[in-house]
C-alpha cells in the first residue's frame, strides 16, 4: 500500500501549479487504486522516480484538455497539439513532479527524476510491474487530469 507521504506531495504540487500557473479552479475527485496497465487519456506524460522512493508518475488527459492547458501556459490558442503544446504539457509534468520530489524529501524520501516522456494514444500499455497505481483525478473547467502515482519505498538503511 502506498504511504500518504509518497502521495500527498503530488496532490499538493498539482494543486499549487494548476491554480497558480493556469488560474483554474481545481477539484480533486475520489482517489482509487488501480492495477490496469492501460493509459486513461490520449495525452500522457510519464516521469520515472528513482532513489528511496522509486517508480513512475503518469499524468493523463484528453487531447482537448491538453490543448486548453497548453493554451493557458503559452498564452495563445492551441488549435493543434503540436511540438510547442507537447513541450508545455511535458514541462507541466516536470514542474509538478519536481515540486513533489522536494516534498518527498521533506518526508525523508530522497529521489531523482527522469526527464518527462510524452506518450500519445488512449489505452497505451504502460506497466508499473508489481506496483499498484494510486490514481488522483483532478477536475478542471477544461476537463480532467488523472495523476497516477506508482511508487514504492526502499529503506536503504
Amino acid at each position: 500500500m502506498l504511504k500518504a507521504g509518497l502521495v500527498n506531495p503530488f496532490v499538493e504540487s498539482a494543486y499549487k501549479f494548476l491554480q497558480s500557473e493556469i488560474n483554474m479552479e481545481v477539484t480533486r475527485g475520489q482517489l482509487r487504486l488501480e492495477s490496469s496497465k492501460a493509459t486513461s487519456g490520449e495525452i500522457n506524460v510519464a516521469l520515472g522516480v528513482a532513489g528511496e522512493a522509486e517508480g513512475t508518475v503518469l499524468y493523463s488527459m484528453s487531447e482537448r484538455t491538453a490543448k486548453a492547458i497548453a493554451a493557458e501556459l503559452l498564452g495563445e490558442a492551441v488549435p493543434v497539439f503540436n511540438e510547442l503544446a507537447e513541450s508545455s504539457i511535458a514541462e507541466m509534468g516536470n514542474i509538478i513532479t519536481g515540486q513533489a520530489a522536494a516534498g518527498l524529501e521533506e518526508h525523508g524520501y530522497v529521489c531523482k527524476l527522469t526527464p518527462p516522456t510524452i506518450i500519445t494514444g488512449k489505452g497505451v500499455m504502460i506497466s508499473t510491474v508489481d506496483i499498484q497505481r494510486l490514481v488522483i483525478p483532478i477536475e478542471l473547467p477544461v476537463g480532467f487530469i488523472e495523476i497516477s502515482v506508482a511508487l514504492r519505498y526502499y529503506n536503504k538503511k
